[in-house]
Order: C-alpha cells, then sequence, then structure tokens
C-alpha cells in the first residue's frame, strides 16, 4: 500500500512524457509554421506586384496595399508593415521589379523549395542581393532594401 502513491505517480509522469514527445513530433514547431506561412506569403505577394505591373506596364515607384487590393489580393498589415517594393526603370522601355521583406528563419527554404529554386529569388545584403541559384555572385540592388531581407528580382521590357 505504500508504493501506491509512488506508483500512481510514475504512471502519470509517464503519461506526460509520452504527450509531450508526441505533440512535438506530430505538430510542427510554431516557428516552422511562420516560416512556411511568410514564405508562401511573400511569393504570392512578389506574383502581386508583377501581375499588376502587367496590367500597367508604364508604372514607375511603389505598388501601395491598396493596389494590390483592389486586383484581388490583400495582404495583411503584419506582413505589410515588414514588405515593399519598388518598379524602377532601366533601358528603354524595362522595368526592373523588386520586392523584398523582412522573414522569420527558414522562410527562403520554403520559397526555394516552392519555386523549385527560381533565380530570382534570394537574400540582401547591404546594397546587393544574391540568388538563391547555386553559384550565384552579388548583384546591385536598383533600389534600397533593408539588410537581410528576403528578395525577388524580376526584370522585364530588356
Amino acid at each position: 500500500m505504500r508504493l501506491m502513491p509512488v506508483v500512481v505517480f510514475a504512471f502519470f509522469t509517464g503519461l506526460l512524457a509520452i504527450y509531450r514527445l508526441q505533440s512535438t513530433t506530430i505538430t510542427p514547431q510554431t516557428q516552422v509554421l511562420q516560416a512556411v506561412q511568410s514564405g508562401q506569403t511573400f511569393i504570392a505577394y512578389a506574383n502581386a506586384v508583377a501581375v499588376f505591373l502587367k496590367s500597367n506596364p508604364s508604372f514607375v515607384g511603389t505598388v501601395s496595399a491598396p493596389q494590390l487590393a483592389a486586383q484581388g489580393t490583400p495582404f495583411s498589415a503584419p506582413f505589410l508593415a515588414s514588405a515593399g517594393n519598388a518598379v524602377t526603370p532601366f533601358g528603354a522601355a524595362g522595368r526592373t521589379i523588386t520586392t523584398y521583406a523582412l522573414l522569420p528563419a527558414g522562410a527562403i527554404n520554403t520559397i526555394v523549395s516552392a519555386t523549385g529554386g527560381d533565380a530570382a529569388y534570394g537574400l540582401s545584403s547591404g546594397t546587393t542581393w544574391t540568388s538563391v541559384a547555386p553559384g550565384s555572385s552579388a548583384q546591385a540592388l536598383a533600389t534600397s532594401v533593408p539588410n537581410g531581407s528576403v528578395v525577388s528580382v524580376i526584370q522585364i521590357g530588356l
């Protein structure tokens, strides 16, 4: 009888340990989910800016949140607070579309996976960016971007 409380305590401690193990191995951590969601949102954001420019080929400047929402692609205020874009001219009629955002660690992995390693995506470092494509070298950015941002750089109208 004296061992009964110890046995009950050991039993419930074992159940708690099993529950904790299962909950951490079955469900991904919150940080992983945030990185995946942020990466997917950034891809949608870069695509939305490009679609806007396709409809407005002479546009130069920053595509605003209301302009994106007007074409059916609204983004959350927290995401927009860390994101930005710039459409800059080059050559006679070309445009460089630069989209960027400060995303959680691991978001770039989601972007690489979801886009098949699209060379238009990469990371900024000062006034340059480096594509995720293997063997890429740093390229100058056409606009000011916060250091360490995930970027998408697309040139159209070559």
